[in-house]
């Protein structure tokens, strides 16, 4: 409420003191990084922001730095610039003189402020270490493929390297640190239990900013549409290098076992893609299905390709003693409720089975998943007395006790980046049924399975059924899987460090 019409009330005064503090302060920070001198003098915070964007904008109008004119864009918005922004400030810069370039600058990136930016944070720029950003896997408690990637790796490089962990703000405007019980949801996994972050734009408050300069950014996880216009720019603009994780393109490549978002969502981050440094592929299919989509750009300066194949060590929470088996086999199925794992097909195949005598249980341990009448054939079942289990939040423990214990692991997808279920699966000893192609293909190679035609239901049911009955193929399998060497995830950890990060030590 105002006492006079018009008249801001102190309340509003107050705030916009805090926004032109913050703003003066990213500003200064700015200016530092960049090595231009600035008056810190001793007026309010706007003769501060003030005398802070003056020189910052001349020096980026006459020097024609885009990396200058990136970070500017930061620091004055509070959020990274996404590559329309940065098109038209370019231009802008080029051709119009410093005043003019001055006007337009200031009220260009209001826009990107107002939609994108964080006015009441200050802000760091990071120049001396490795940037990782861990934005789902701080913020949620879902333990799938790409967090347990994250898991295990980055407590190794966080105290081999001293990497620091960044994730977004709310608006997914720009990196800002984390607080503890993200980093310990990150660092210091336990199963699980604390929940997930659902933050309110007000959560960002009290928080840096963290900005790469010339330095690198590693993403092992995949940007969402909000994010990767901005990690474009970042990649193109800001003189960082930009490394990846490469999991699989499989929005691209099988658009029609996803949710029809996702593939909005990878067809923008195919963007960071193209302005990456280096790409780490998790399989050597997944690699050539990065290499396919460079190959297809025609660009002379794509990302490098590497294959850094994920292990499947057995981890600290690995079972030492026997667990109580059941009477009956067990087959288990890993894996998120989806068509694309195919889970209807071993349904299918295991009530044949059941008619046809078998005695055994099916587990399907997973997360939720879309689209699919999962839950619905798993309930026909149970009404026909099948003994079917579903496990949709276990414990690692719980996890790596049925991969133990199962007679075989069941894994027919119709498209992995690299199948971690098959492998660790293996890396117990306990046999596979798997998908006949692709990165599932490269595993079996080792040992240790059955390959089937995923889209057979005949030949699924016939994998099934011999090793249900054949002991002998059974532990001749068995036999195969005991014998592979298994990479340990620290020695994954430094072959990826080495492939993103080679300059750094």
């Amino acid at each position: 409420m105002e006492s006079v019409v018009g008249e801001p009330t102190a309340d509003r005064l107050a705030e916009r003191e805090r926004l032109l503090t913050a703003q003066a302060q990213r500003l200064a920070t700015a200016a530092g990084a960049i090595g231009v001198d600035v008056d810190p003098g001793l007026g309010d915070a706007r003769d501060r922001s003030i005398a802070a964007l003056g020189p910052l904008a001349a020096a980026v109008s006459e020097e024609r730095d885009d990396a200058h004119l990136w970070l500017l864009f930061a620091a004055m918005s509070g959020g990274f610039p996404g590559v329309g922004d940065m098109e038209a400030a370019i231009r802008m810069r080029d051709r119009m003189s410093r005043d003019e370039f001055f006007d337009w600058f200031i009220a260009a990136s209001a826009l990107p402020a107002t939609w994108g930016g964080t006015a009441f944070s200050e802000l760091s720029v990071v120049a001396d270490r490795v940037l990782v950003d861990v934005n789902s896997c701080a913020r949620s408690d879902r333990h799938t493929g790409i967090q347990r990637v994250e898991r295990e790796t980055l407590p190794l490089w966080s105290r081999d390297h001293g990497v620091e962990l960044v994730a977004w703000t709310v608006r997914s405007g720009i990196y800002r640190e984390l607080r503890e019980a993200e980093t310990e949801r990150v660092l210091e996994w336990a199963g699980g239990g604390g929940g997930s972050s659902h933050l309110d734009e007000r959560a960002d408050e009290g928080l840096k900013l963290v900005v790469p300069w010339r330095t690198t950014l590693v993403l092992p996880e995949v940007a969402d549409s909000r994010q990767s216009s901005r990690l474009e720019a970042l990649a193109r603009y800001s003189g960082t290098r930009v490394a990846m994780i490469g999991y699989d393109v499989i929005p691209l490549t099988s658009p029609e076992l996803l949710p029809r978002e996702t593939g909005r969502d990878f067809l923008d981050y195919l963007g960071v893609v193209r302005g990456a440094s280096a790409i780490a592929g998790i399989s050597r299919s997944a690699t050539e299905e990065f290499a396919g989509y460079v190959d297809a750009l025609g660009a002379e300066d794509g990302p490098e390709l590497v294959t850094c194949e994920l292990p499947a060590a057995l981890p600290a929470a690995a079972p030492t003693e026997e667990a109580a088996r059941t009477e009956a086999a067990v087959v288990l199925c890993v894996g998120s409720h989806e068509p694309r794992k195919n889970h209807g097909a071993v349904l299918h195949a295991a009530e044949r089975l059941w008619r046809e005598g078998a005695d055994f249980e099916l587990w399907f341990f997973g997360g939720h998943g879309w689209g699919t009448d999962f839950d619905e054939l798993v309930d026909r079942a149970k009404k026909r007395g099948r003994r079917v289990r579903v496990e949709r939040a276990v414990s690692d423990r719980i996890l790596w006790e049925a991969l133990r214990d199962a007679r075989f692991t069941v894994f027919p997808s119709l498209h992995e980046g690299y199948g971690l279920p098959v492998a660790e699966s293996l890396a117990f000893g306990t046999p596979v049924i798997t998908t006949d192609y692709g990165s599932t293909r490269e595993i079996a190679e080792r040992g240790g399975c059955l390959l089937v035609d995923p889209r057979s239901d005949d030949e699924l049911h016939d994998a099934m059924r011999r090793l249900l009955l054949d002991d002998e193929e059974l532990g001749r399998l068995s036999a195969e899987a005991s014998r592979i060497e298994v990479r340990t995830w620290e020695q994954y950890a430094d072959e990826l460090w080495r492939a993103l990060v080679p300059d750094v030590a």
